[in-house]
């Protein structure tokens, strides 16, 4: 792979059949597959994009995005967000809902719309 020429590199690196964890240890493997690899370069875009196409609407080209750490905190969202909508029925089986029974959504720490998009992907799983 090191001998190969940077574009043809990319190319394979952006390809749809190797995932986030792939391309992880794509990059720890040698200096020249790190920085093929960069977290503000076309790899971690290409991830992302494959991963939550819809969210790319949220992001200018011209801005200086790391993608690996958009990946990361959408990644984390959604566990967060399957976590909360997992605790709903034990916690809103009455037909009262505390006031604050919302606040751990709220406290997040992380871009309503990644939030957002992983309630619409829950709703649109098969079997729900």
């Amino acid at each position: 792979l090191t001998d190969l020429p940077g574009e043809l590199l990319e190319l394979i690196l952006c390809s749809d059949v190797l995932g986030a964890a792939d391309i992880g240890r794509v990059s720890c493997t040698c200096r020249r597959l790190r920085e093929a690899c960069q977290p503000r370069g076309k790899v971690w875009r290409e991830r992302f994009r494959l991963r939550w196409p819809s969210l790319l609407k949220y992001y200018n080209h011209t801005d200086s995005v790391s993608w690996l750490e958009e990946y990361k905190a959408r990644h984390n969202a959604g566990l967060e967000a399957q976590r909360i909508v997992a605790s709903f029925s034990k916690r809103f089986f009455s037909e009262h809902v505390p006031c604050d029974g919302f606040s751990d959504i709220e406290t997040l720490g992380c871009p309503s719309h990644f939030f957002e998009d992983e309630l619409v992907c829950i709703l649109n799983m098969e079997g729900r």
